[in-house]
């Protein structure tokens, strides 16, 4: 998120703009499978190849999670422009809650952490909050709230919960063979989350650790298989955390 602080706003709204104006009417094939959908027989080897040789021009966790990276600099900084551009991103992309479950976690001492689910709305009540105010800016956050939602085919899969301190949340996600598959995890800043994708086989195929609580993998199944997705909290304290899949 270092860069973040280099840019100057206009390059900012510029790169908002780009996210909001590119690939929101892709064809593409959704990267996961429905939830509940029976699982395919397992095969042997490594579940990943290396895609093809056009770039994907639709990665809408990629964007989602410029999203999480502008709201938490915007907070930072206390600056609602930032904020603004975060909610355009998050608003085109349209995400919708499925039911994940992670396995395996003890009840006994699982606790839910309490907080709504970060939405395009909620950050505009924060950037209205820092704009005390200002007449521009909260004429900008007006018409950010009366944008309609663009019709996307493929839309972000969100799910939020807790992962306890020094505690790993494991799901279990079927993605389409030969099609980008993508994972993020946004935390809600209290700590320190990394995310590691394993194939049905345990071959770790992508792993992301950097030194917050954002994190992003994407991969090119070879076929359509289940993978097991790991959100391992380094921190002392439990994370409210959105875990992301196209």
């Amino acid at each position: 998120m270092a860069f973040l602080a280099k840019l100057p706003w206009a390059k900012l709204v510029a790169m908002a703009s780009l996210a909001l104006g590119l690939g929101f009417t892709s064809s593409a094939l959704a990267g996961s499978v429905a939830v509940g959908t029976p699982l395919p027989p397992p095969q042997k080897g490594v579940n990943i190849s290396s895609g093809p040789k056009a770039p994907a021009t639709y990665e809408p966790i990629a964007r989602l999670q410029m999203s999480s990276d502008l709201l938490a600099f915007g907070r930072d900084t206390r600056d609602p422009l930032v904020l603004i551009a975060a909610a355009r991103i998050m608003k085109a992309l349209n995400g919708s809650e499925v039911d994940l479950k992670p396995e395996g976690r003890a009840a006994l001492w699982y606790t839910q952490k309490s907080g709504l689910p970060v939405s395009s709305d909620s950050i505009l009540v924060e950037a209205r909050d820092f704009a005390k105010g200002d007449k521009i800016i909260n004429l900008l956050i007006d018409q950010t709230v009366a944008t309609g939602t663009p019709a996307t085919i493929e839309q972000p899969k969100t799910h939020q919960d807790t992962v306890q301190a020094g505690a790993t949340d494991v799901y279990s996600v079927v993605f389409n063979g030969g099609q980008l598959a993508e994972a993020g995890v946004a935390g809600d800043g209290a700590g320190d989350l990394d995310l590691f994708v394993y194939d049905e086989n345990d071959h770790l195929v992508c792993r992301s650790t950097a030194s917050t609580d954002r994190e992003y993998c994407r991969w090119w199944p070879r076929w359509t298989g289940p993978f097991r997705i790991e959100i391992q909290n380094l921190g002392a304290v439990a994370d409210l955390y959105r875990l992301a899949t196209n």
